[in-house]
């Protein structure tokens, strides 16, 4: 489905940064605003199909993460404490109101540490396909990941082929890459990132995960590269949590089962409303 609206941009400062917040616009007046975080490696424009059905229910906006999209590049701090601080600003400047927080692996990982520390600032929180727990592998997971993108891409063609083809992943992964002079590369550092994942994943984050009290869904996808009994102990733990698995959906399953995603996550909408909250 094509979005029958113009994506508007908005750039704040958060702290010496800059960053860039997607403005999908919707029904600001009846719903709550909804923030987005993409994962590693993503952008704001990531949610754009996500967008084309949560804007009957919010004003959503979807942030470029500092060192991805449209955000400043320049910041050496790429650790979650950073990103979380950015976060905050962003809720603070665009809203309020308490936000919908919404996050997908990284982003994920922002949104609930942003509801544990500011639980002010947030409503609902949708989890999609992060865990908790340390994880001294993702640093080698991730670099492993990159080492095997061939890039640079000689054409966007080349590129949307290697991500998926004719699909929903595939169109949104190319908007993750600039043309230079030789092809087409990320829009981002990725030493700078994997710098701030090495620190980040040496944390047990169980203590913070336990303070969210705000009603919380996780969403993992059938083929995740997290496991199953992890994301479901994350459910337990907290008083107003729930686990749903997506069928046939990898770690994008919000790219990869767009539909079934907008099942599950407007079921847990609704019972926000009927929560009263």
């Amino acid at each position: 489905m094509k979005p029958e609206w113009k994506i508007h941009r908005r750039f704040l400062t958060a702290g010496d940064i800059q960053l860039c917040c997607v403005d999908f616009g919707g029904n600001g007046e009846d719903g709550p605003p909804a923030l987005l975080l993409h994962g590693l490696a993503g952008r704001g424009n990531e949610w754009r199909s996500t967008a084309s059905w949560l804007t009957q229910h919010c004003h959503v906006f979807a942030l470029d993460q500092r060192g991805h999209g449209m955000s400043d590049k320049t910041s050496f701090d790429y650790t979650y404490d950073a990103y979380v601080h950015d976060a905050i600003d962003v809720i603070e400047q665009v809203s309020s109101a308490p936000v919908i927080l919404i996050g997908q692996s990284m982003g994920g990982k922002t949104a609930f540490l942003t509801a544990a520390r500011r639980p002010d600032l947030v409503r609902g929180l949708i989890v999609v396909e992060a865990k908790v727990s340390e994880d001294p592998e993702a640093q080698k997971l991730v670099r492993d990941w990159f080492a095997r993108w061939p890039v640079p891409f000689p054409t966007l063609a080349d590129a949307k082929s290697f991500f998926g083809g004719n699909t929903l992943t595939g169109e949104t992964w190319i908007e993750f890459l600039e043309e230079r002079p030789d092809g087409y590369w990320p829009l981002c550092d990725s030493e700078r990132l994997l710098a701030g994942l090495t620190q980040s994943s040496a944390n047990d984050y169980w203590p913070e995960w336990e303070q969210i009290t705000c009603p919380t869904l996780l969403v993992g996808g059938e083929r995740s590269i997290f496991s199953q009994g992890e994301m479901q102990e994350m459910a337990r733990r907290i008083p107003r949590g729930r686990y749903i698995v997506i069928p046939d959906a990898g770690h994008d399953l919000h790219l990869e089962q767009p539909e079934a995603w907008r099942r599950v996550a407007e079921e847990f909408l609704s019972e926000l409303e009927l929560d009263g909250r």
